[in-house]
């Protein structure tokens, strides 16, 4: 047996031989190539963050028709959406609770219903994807102005039928811009304690080729449906609902005698054919 007694290593010798540390080198630079390339393939691979927009220590004015159903929004008269005169833009209160509170508050300050009223808000603008919502804060002394004179607003209302959909139920404060991620697990603890706090839930579908459309939840009665869907969240699930079309959003009175189904992420395309969604009149 042939034996090169200068390639012999033991780890105590101050130097290896060169055949062996060009050996080890090689391996450690292959290692090195490996783990980068897995590193960026990795990242690539992650969620982007939303270009979602939450415009903190902003204060707007915003000047609209304040209706209560189906949810308290606020009206606000546009040019540019899609054929629909009024663009409604859901209020949220500060933190995880919604503007019902502050809402009621103050028309016991004034001594009468907002309701249909013309009135003008403070509040800060959180927006993404064609919807926009107003975050009002007591602190903020959110009312400007109202009248006391009705300014009814008849809305774009369209019967679509039942239908049956997959999607998530998710809270539409933090999702349309206040946390990134807003949806899916890492947030379902937070989307939880939004909407028993009062912040009306939104119904997310996805669509294969196209992007994701946005639907409000009530009962077959038009009650809110906070408790009802809470425990949902997070997770995909199949409802049956009346859809109605109200101006830009379009509501599912959900069947509660049939529930919230969970279901396999796999089918929330394949199951999603006939989707629904506001067309320009």
């Amino acid at each position: 047996m042939n034996m090169n007694n200068n390639e012999f290593y033991i780890g105590w010798m101050p130097a290896a031989p060169k055949g062996y540390a060009k050996q080890v080198a090689v391996a450690i630079v292959a290692v090195a190539v490996l783990v980068i390339a897995l590193a960026s393939l990795l990242s690539l691979q992650q969620k982007k963050f939303s270009n979602a927009v939450f415009e903190y220590g902003q204060l707007t004015e915003v000047t609209g028709i304040y209706q209560q159903f189906p949810l308290p929004s606020i009206k606000v008269y546009s040019h540019h959406n899609n054929g629909n005169n009024f663009i409604t833009m859901p209020l949220v209160g500060y933190g995880k609770h919604g503007a019902e509170g502050i809402i009621h508050s103050l028309e016991e300050e004034k001594g009468f219903s907002f309701d249909q009223k013309q009135i003008k808000l403070n509040g800060t603008l959180i927006y993404h994807d064609g919807k926009s919502l107003l975050q009002i804060d007591e602190h903020d002394k959110p009312l400007l102005s109202i009248s006391a004179t009705t300014a009814y607003h008849q809305p774009l209302t369209k019967e679509l039928g039942t239908v049956e959909l997959i999607g998530e139920v998710l809270d539409p404060k933090c999702y349309f811009g206040v946390m990134k991620p807003g949806r899916g697990k890492p947030h379902r603890d937070c989307a939880i304690r939004c909407i028993a706090g009062g912040i009306s839930p939104v119904f997310y579908v996805r669509q294969q080729n196209e992007g994701p459309l946005y639907y409000l939840l009530l009962d077959e009665e038009g009650n809110r449906l906070n408790n009802f869907v809470k425990d949902y969240v997070a997770d995909p699930v199949r409802l049956t609902a009346r859809a109605v079309q109200h101006d830009d959003w379009i509501v599912l009175y959900v069947d509660t005698k049939k529930g919230l189904q969970r279901t396999g992420g796999l089918s929330w395309f394949k199951e999603n054919d006939e989707l629904i969604y506001c067309k320009p009149e």
